[in-house]
């Protein structure tokens, strides 16, 4: 059955129908999302299977007789969410509001949302689904019940930590200070599977936003000349350091690009809105937005990782 994430409007106090400048502010939200970074399979209804190929022994002395080893077929089946999104706009809520100044006269106008103002709304729309996903990516959870959007599907690091990571690659984590950070990125570092530490430019270091503030704290306060006035690369040993906006605090992970995997139907899907007036059905006077899509998160690959403070996400 697919989740369902429904909005109303409310018309804050502030808000209501007074002289106001025709400008709106909006919140930052995480426009850039972590999920750019993964491996995308798309075209996704259902599940799907990812393949892996290993081999077994390959080199043999050499004689009369043939010898060879195994070759081992395998695949992870991954799954995705089915969500929908969902607002609504009442003409009469956005007649008590300021954006009463733009509309036009009428009470049965075809199309009364104003058009600087649908603009806006369309746009901050867009960038707060991609926020939702950006949180959704890392903390989303669907075995724990928050009553949020969070409890629609497993994020990468609820399946890590159900995973069959290492015990060494597994480090529990503590909170992360500008003192602290340095220890606790080589602890990371020292666990760096041999056959990927030399792959530096293939691997994808994501540290949560205070790892990442603290870590430039900790670099500036040794060379106060350079980073007073300018900002420190986030860098670890020849890593890039890429911050993971939607992780929760003091988290890391670590591992090959490819083996992070982001699973969709369409990728623009949570951003092409179908909108529906519902004056034309039901005779509410509502305008209604909605879009469905399709997503999913997981990785290939246990023995590949280093993961850093996830253990509380285990199921």
């Amino acid at each position: 059955m697919a989740r369902e994430i429904k909005f109303a409007t409310t018309v804050n106090t502030a808000a209501l129908l007074q002289v106001n400048p025709k400008e709106f502010y909006s919140a930052a939200l995480l426009e850039n999302r972590s999920s750019s970074n993964f491996r995308q399979v798309l075209n996704l209804k259902e599940k799907t299977k990812i393949g892996n190929l290993a081999f077994g022994t390959l080199f043999y002395e050499a004689g009369c007789d043939f010898q060879g080893g195994d070759t081992t077929l395998d695949a992870k089946e991954m799954d995705v969410c089915k969500i929908q999104i969902g607002t609504e706009l009442c003409v009469y809520d956005l007649e008590t509001s300021f954006v009463a100044d733009w509309m036009s006269a009428g009470s049965n106008q075809a199309d009364f949302l104003p058009a600087a103002f649908a603009t806006h709304f369309y746009a901050e729309l867009g960038k707060a689904v991609n926020n939702n996903l950006e949180y959704l990516t890392w903390q989303g959870n669907a075995s724990v019940v928050t009553g949020t959007y969070l409890d629609l599907c497993d994020g990468i690091l609820a399946k890590l930590a159900s995973g069959s990571i290492p015990s060494a690659q597994n480090i529990t984590g503590t909170a992360i200070t500008s003192s602290n950070v340095v220890a606790q990125l080589t602890l990371m570092y020292a666990q760096i599977p041999v056959e990927i530490r030399n792959q530096k430019a293939n691997v994808l270091w994501f540290v949560s936003p205070d790892v990442a503030d603290n870590y430039m704290l900790a670099v500036a306060s040794q060379s106060a000349e350079v980073y007073t006035t300018g900002e420190p690369v986030l860098k670890f040993l020849g890593y890039t350091l890429t911050v993971g906006e939607g992780m929760p605090a003091s988290t890391s992970v670590l591992s090959l690009k490819s083996n992070y995997i982001f699973l969709a139907d369409l990728v623009s899907d949570p951003s092409d809105l179908t909108v529906i007036d519902m004056r034309n059905t039901t005779g509410d006077a509502n305008i209604r937005v909605r879009s469905d899509f399709k997503v999913g998160f997981d990785y290939l690959n246990d023995d590949e990782w280093v993961v850093y403070g996830i253990k509380s996400f285990i199921s």
